[in-house]
Parts: C-alpha cells; sequence; structure tokens
C-alpha cells in the first residue's frame, strides 16, 4: 500500500466517523480541505461497486444536513450562504463523478 492511499484510506475513515475536511486535511498534513476531499474520493473509487453506492449515500446525507445548517445560518450574509452552498454543490458533483 504506498503511502498516498494509505492516507487516502484515513481520509475516508475520519469523514465516515463525521470529521470534516478541513479536520482530515489537518490530521493527515495536507494543505487545503479540498486536498481531504479528493483523497476521499480517491478512497471511495477504490472500494467494491456496492460499497460505493452505501459510501455516496453517507456522504450525500452529509452533504444535505450541511446545506440545512448552512441555509438556516441567520448570521452569515446571503452571499456567503450561496459561497458555501456552491461549494457544497462542487462536493456533491465531485461525489458522483467517475
Amino acid at each position: 500500500m504506498t503511502t498516498e492511499s494509505s492516507s487516502d484510506d484515513t481520509a475516508l475513515e475520519l469523514r465516515r466517523s463525521g470529521r470534516s475536511f478541513a479536520a482530515i486535511a489537518k490530521k493527515l498534513g495536507l494543505t487545503r480541505a479540498s486536498d481531504a476531499n479528493e483523497a476521499f474520493n480517491r478512497a471511495l473509487r477504490t472500494r467494491p461497486t456496492d460499497e460505493q453506492v452505501v459510501l455516496r449515500e453517507e456522504e450525500s446525507l452529509r452533504l444535505d444536513k450541511l446545506a440545512t445548517k448552512v441555509q438556516s445560518r441567520k448570521d452569515l450574509a446571503q452571499e456567503d450562504v450561496n459561497r458555501q452552498l456552491r461549494t457544497i454543490t462542487r462536493l456533491r458533483e465531485a461525489l458522483v463523478a467517475d
């Protein structure tokens, strides 16, 4: 197992346990949360198809909850809400990409 695949597997397990991509990046010594998301998606794609389906459903539910939370925040300007929702949309797109 290469170091990258080991880190990818760790990213997947940390995400399944509820960690944010920012927290995963910090734990793995990655520069950005998006790097952790990429690691998560690489690991997901190495899994058998039936497991990928389960992992995508779990992540989709996490993203649904995050979107609901963002939309309910009254302390954010609408511009910030929209920016965060666009980020969630990008995460969804990466999740279902081949």
